[in-house]
């Protein structure tokens, strides 16, 4: 039972905390949009200006106009409520109207405690007859002499230090208590702090709720009424609701243009004694505005103590940002150099790692080379070694038969004749020639387009030309050679039956024929076929 009504309890609090962030959020607008609410009080006082000046006007519209004047500056302006309060009572008089000049006295009366013009203030409420004042009067007449004492009290500081003061207060509080119709807000608000100060809280809560609803946000009555509930959760010691009540009132403050306020105050002060130092400051900031706006002494006195408190408060939190800001700031540039060095370090071994990669790279292509070539190589030493043994073991049989031949020739010719066999080359050339075709056949086998590939290496004019019983001539086979690796030109001299200045002509001459560079021609021969292996 005890966690349920704890749990419940931190979703109360929890939900109460969330209205009033809202409550909060909504007098922050409400604050940035002060000069739009303030254009909209000046059009209206700028009408009334204008028709109080229209020509021929009758005292009895010249009379009412100011009253609105009057009216609209009270709670806006004091020093321009007192000019035309007094303007409204100079009218007044002149007309001999014994009720305008009553209530022109109560009015002027309720603006001059404000300044802080207690005095004259009671002097002017000492001057009316109580004994002719109607029922609307009575209630305005006993509300300014109690609140003439209220401000009195509060202006110096005296709280209930002095009884003559106090006492006079009290006893106008019960007077005015006395005369207040159940259907006025005032008899919500007043005799709910009644029922606050003697501890009724049950009958207080029900007498401002009561009234609430009927109230306008906007309007002085609903500041009022916030302001009372504020109180009452103050007692209650109910900080959430006491803010909401207190952020409701400043809100309709400022929506109605109403400068004579302490709300605002004192939501500054709360907010100022939880933490809030930032919004304490707007806060107190914007009501020493409106105090100065409305220019009465009572709220400059009373709210400049405050924002003394606060904007000490506030430029040393700032202080403190600052400081936390530039600590902050070292820690940012030394995880920036860190990250730079770190970063650096990374390009570092990035860019090795892509030397590596582009070293790798070039050996996987050397090597992919390498092994084609040595495909190709492979490819050759199968087709020549196939080639060799049939024609060792055709060379043998030849050899066999030639020596056949000999012997035959011994036993049946003379020796002359035989002499003449065994001289003759003609066996010799036979068998070069018959070589050489086995040699142009299987070169022409692995390397079918060597002779076109050949050719391109050289200008049209001096291209190789194939008779049509050949396959490769003399300088085809010493670069066919060439291209089968033989590149020794001592070999190439021995395996073709020419002299070593022969072969080192034909490879000079067409060095110097050839269409690419001198050094770079026999590099491309043996470039020639080595796709098709």
């Amino acid at each position: 039972m005890f966690l349920f009504l704890f749990a419940f309890s931190v979703l109360v609090h929890a939900h109460e905390d969330k209205k009033l962030n809202a409550l909060l959020i909504e007098l922050d607008k409400a604050i940035v949009q002060g000069e739009q609410y303030r254009d909209e009080k000046e059009k209206h006082i700028s009408l009334l200006k204008k028709q109080l000046d229209t020509p021929n006007l009758s005292i009895a519209d010249q009379y009412g106009i100011c009253n609105q004047l009057t009216d609209a500056y009270e709670y806006y302006r004091c020093d321009s409520a007192r000019l035309y309060a007094l303007k409204q009572l100079s009218i007044a008089t002149a007309s001999g109207n014994g009720l305008w000049i009553t209530n022109s006295k109560i009015q002027l009366a309720s603006i001059l405690f404000k300044a802080a013009m207690f005095d004259k203030s009671l002097e002017l409420l000492g001057s009316i007859a109580a004994a002719t004042l109607t029922e609307a009067q009575e209630i305005e007449y006993y509300k300014a002499y109690y609140e003439t004492y209220v401000f009195w009290l509060e202006f110096y500081n005296d709280g209930y230090g002095d009884p003559t003061i106090t006492q006079q207060r009290d006893f106008y509080y019960e007077q005015f208590l006395h005369v207040l119709p159940k259907s006025t807000y005032e008899y919500a608000s007043y005799y709910g702090i009644k029922h606050i100060n003697t501890g009724e809280m049950e009958k207080a809560e029900q007498v401002l709720y009561m009234y609430l609803p009927k109230a306008k946000l906007g309007t002085r009555p609903y500041s009022i009424l916030n302001s009372v509930l504020s109180f009452f959760y103050r007692v209650q010691a109910d900080t959430s609701k006491m803010k909401a009540h207190l952020a409701l009132s400043a809100l309709s403050d400022i929506r109605g243009n109403i400068m004579e306020n302490a709300s605002l105050r004192e939501l500054a002060t709360l907010l100022y004694e939880s933490g809030d130092v930032d919004r304490a400051n707007t806060y107190i900031k914007k009501s020493m505005e409106d105090a100065n706006f409305y220019n009465a002494r009572i709220r400059n006195f009373q709210t400049s103590k405050v924002l003394q408190i606060i904007n000490k408060a506030y430029q040393t939190n700032q202080a403190a940002q600052q400081r936390k800001l530039e600590r902050l700031l070292v820690v940012i540039s030394i995880l920036s150099g860190i990250l730079f060095i770190g970063i650096f370090l990374i390009v570092r071994e990035v860019r090795k790692v892509s030397k590596a990669k582009k070293e790798i790279s070039a050996i996987n292509e050397q090597l992919k080379l390498n092994n084609l070539a040595l495909a190709e190589t492979n490819h050759i030493k199968e087709e020549y070694i196939g080639h060799f043994l049939g024609l060792c073991s055709l060379y043998i049989e030849k050899m066999d038969k030639y020596q056949k031949k000999l012997y035959n020739k011994a036993k049946t010719s003379s020796a002359g004749e035989l002499f003449n066999t065994i001289k003759s080359t003609q066996f010799i050339e036979d068998e070069r020639t018959e070589f050489y075709h086995k040699f142009d056949d299987s070169f022409l086998k692995l390397f079918p387009d060597f002779v076109n590939k050949f050719n391109a290496l050289l200008p049209s004019d001096e291209q190789v030309t194939v008779k049509p019983n050949e396959k490769l001539t003399t300088e085809l086979r010493i670069f066919a050679l060439i291209r089968l690796g033989i590149t020794d030109s001592t070999k190439i001299a021995e395996f073709l039956n020419y002299s070593l200045a022969t072969i080192y002509n034909y490879r000079s001459r067409y060095r110097n024929k050839s269409v690419v560079p001198r050094d770079k021609f026999e590099n491309e021969i043996m470039k020639i076929g080595g796709n098709h292996l």
